[in-house]
């Protein structure tokens, strides 16, 4: 169950790249912005039970998922975040305990990478028009629907779960559990990922 997630589905007009390099280095309107909204910001909340999360210009993304148990996460830009090179900071709480990390954004690799890795990197894209989901029932969710996430701060290779989600209903002998716009949207998701992964993790 997905409890709260705060997105910025605005997208820039240009082509931003999919992969994984980073671009030339340019001056950056990103980090410029950035150091502006961080004079004047003011935090913001969604709070429920077990949960909050912070909202607001620097916040990426947040957001929570579970049952009783509620695992939650947000991805806040570094001050030295930049277009070229965007860094965030991950906080939250998973199954395993609290966490708190610092990651380069197209340093995540989808075929290893934590779902608060994964979450921030699907963000990133949208945030950049690398990615919109041509299926609006589906905007903003970092997984197919269904498909379990698992602990938040854990890594795995989640283009092979996409890839096994969409093999279950394929193999199924009855009806499909998901409907086709669920399975159009995983087939979404893995093309975006794998696209993204094939460029080379600079550090």
């Amino acid at each position: 169950m997905n409890i709260g997630t705060h997105f910025d589905l605005t997208a820039a007009n240009d082509t931003a790249l999919l992969r994984r390099s980073r671009p030339a280095s340019d001056s950056s309107a990103f980090a410029e912005n950035l150091a502006v909204e961080r004079e004047g910001f003011t935090h913001r909340y969604i709070q429920g039970p077990g949960f909050s999360l912070r909202m607001g210009e620097n916040i990426l993304c947040s957001g929570g998922v579970g049952g009783a148990d509620v695992q939650n996460y947000e991805a806040e830009f570094t001050a030295d975040s930049t277009d070229e090179d965007p860094v965030v900071r991950m906080r939250g709480t998973a199954n395993s305990g609290e966490f708190d990390f610092t990651c380069h954004i197209r340093d995540i690799d989808p075929h290893n990478a934590s779902y608060v890795e994964l979450a921030a990197l699907n963000r990133w894209l949208c945030r950049t028009g690398a990615y919109q989901t041509k299926l609006p029932g589906q905007a903003g969710s970092v997984l197919p629907c269904g498909m379990d996430c698992g602990d938040i701060s854990k890594k795995r290779d989640f283009i092979g779960g996409i890839q096994d989600f969409i093999a279950s209903a394929a193999n199924s002998s009855h009806y499909p559990k998901y409907g086709p716009e669920i399975y159009a949207h995983a087939r979404e998701l893995l093309e975006v990922y794998q696209e993204f992964s094939k460029g080379p993790a600079l550090n």
